[in-house]
């Protein structure tokens, strides 16, 4: 009983703490390959005419940038 109520209520089992562990994984250069990518994706769905595609990846490129900011902070 001990060693399942211990893994139970641990933060990796939580899912209200989830979120917050998740982003500790993510570490500074995955969300720079992630900017550099999204925005990439984002600049070529442009071109080729897919401005929702297009917009899509920006979003994603401005939450990459936010991470790296709350990282730096």
């Amino acid at each position: 009983m001990g060693q399942s109520y211990a893994r139970r209520n641990s933060p990796a089992f939580n899912p209200g703490s989830q979120p917050a562990a998740r982003e500790q994984l993510v570490t500074r250069e995955d969300a720079q390959q992630g900017y550099a990518r999204a925005m990439k994706l984002g600049d070529t769905e442009a071109l080729a005419g897919n401005r929702i595609e297009a917009e899509r990846h920006y979003q994603q490129a401005e939450h990459c940038l936010r991470s790296l900011h709350r990282r730096a902070a």
